[in-house]
């Protein structure tokens, strides 16, 4: 367990666990006794030229793009693990100094809300949101959770990067992945400066499509791990949402609802009644 673990509970009684990184809020994920350290060590990690740092908000198609930019790289379809989640202000030091390359994901709020609850209430243990979706919504809107508030985190990265001309970095919606997934690794292929072509762009599609994805992560998973992650009945790590829409009425979000612009967030729109999938 994290030195600098915490426990909160939110407006109405459920519990909140993180671990403490100082301005950011981290899983309490046993990974690091002190997160304050794990932060600094962060912005001090070597870095070389050809490294690729992939950043987004939870929920906004880290696994899926790591194995594309795995894929790419290495010229062949084959999967690989790790990603990590950062702020701007995180960003290791020689991000700039040695203009890394960095691939920023964007997501609907909606979308990205509704699979991280999904995450977090399948969960058992430390890891558990208990509450069901209209008081994690609150939550959300009023103080974030895990890597601190969304509206802070997407409005930051939209000002700095409108501001930095020295990141060397390209924006990937999660809706144009998966609207043309060969025409978006393509776009990321270019951006790589790697040219390996539209045959094996296509490949890399197929591969990392969800259901095989799935089924190659899911052979990778110890079943006893899952049994200790993951409650009864629920969908696991990778779930797919187009299937299970949350209904979310009036009554639970009267007039608080919200739509955010593809790259960034350039406004809000006011609805008393949305559907939200992942």
């Amino acid at each position: 367990m994290p030195a600098a673990y915490l426990e909160l509970k939110d407006n109405f009684g459920n519990d909140l666990r993180f671990a403490n990184g100082g301005d950011i809020w981290y899983p309490p994920f046993p990974f690091a006794q002190d997160y304050r350290q794990h932060v600094k060590d962060i912005r001090q990690v070597e870095l070389r030229p050809d490294d690729i740092l992939v950043t987004g908000f939870p929920k906004t198609g880290f696994h899926w793009h790591h194995e594309i930019l795995h894929m790419l790289r290495a010229g062949s379809p084959e999967f690989v693990t790790k990603a990590e989640n950062r702020d701007y202000h995180h960003l290791p030091l020689q991000v700039w100094e040695k203009k890394v390359k960095v691939v920023y994901l964007t997501r609907n709020p909606k979308d990205t809300w509704v699979s991280l609850y999904n995450h977090l209430h399948g969960h058992s243990g430390l890891c558990n949101y208990d509450g069901p979706w209209n008081q994690f919504f609150e939550v959300m809107m009023d103080m974030g959770f895990w890597y601190g508030d969304w509206f802070d985190y997407v409005l930051d990265w939209e000002a700095k990067l409108s501001a930095d001309k020295e990141l060397n970095y390209i924006i990937s919606p999660f809706e144009d992945l998966k609207l043309d997934p060969v025409g978006q690794i393509q776009k990321l292929d270019k951006f790589l400066g790697l040219n390996r072509g539209r045959e094996l762009c296509e490949r890399i599609a197929e591969a990392c499509k969800f259901s095989n994805m799935k089924a190659v992560k899911d052979a990778q998973t110890p079943s006893e791990m899952e049994r200790k992650l993951w409650n009864d009945n629920a969908p696991d790590f990778y779930r797919k949402g187009d299937k299970a829409l949350v209904q979310v009425s009036s009554s639970h979000l009267p007039g608080r609802m919200f739509v955010g612009a593809k790259e960034g967030v350039d406004k809000f729109v006011v609805s008393d009644d949305c559907s939200l999938s992942l």
